[in-house]
């Protein structure tokens, strides 16, 4: 809740930090309601594509490799390729990292200590990612 705090002060106009503030159903209808959506591998991310909405994917020391990436199917994919030039979704994560994955379904702390796969994502990008969302018709 603190870190969504954090970032959510950058733009409180554009960015609300909805961490800990509603259960499931809730959780649901504020992704129903959104332009897009930023998550790691979890069930939200899950709800988000089955709503059909873009998603911009941080991924630590999981992999998107293990299947459990965005997944729109066949049809929404295709037709969204067809209108635009970019996928629905865009993965954030650092590649090539030695230690990655370390884990099939994460674990609360680097088993490490350093928390590369994190520490080392590459926020202009991710930023770009959220402007280009943030300034997209549609």
């Amino acid at each position: 809740r603190a870190n969504g705090e954090v970032i959510s002060s950058v733009d409180r106009y554009r960015i609300y930090n909805a961490c800990g503030k509603f259960n499931l159903n809730e959780s649901a209808d504020l992704v129903r309601r959104s332009k897009f959506v930023i998550s790691h591998d979890t069930g939200l991310m899950h709800i988000a594509t089955a709503l059909k909405k873009q998603v911009i994917s941080v991924w630590g020391n999981t992999v998107p490799a293990f299947g459990m990436y965005p997944y729109y199917g066949n049809t929404f994919t295709e037709s969204f390729a067809a209108s635009q030039t970019k996928q629905p979704f865009e993965i954030a994560e650092v590649k090539g990292l030695y230690c990655r994955p370390c884990s099939k379904i994460g674990y609360q702390k680097c088993p490490l200590g350093h928390f590369k796969c994190m520490n080392n994502i590459d926020l202009e990008r991710v930023t770009a990612l959220v402007n280009e969302r943030l300034n997209r018709k549609g």
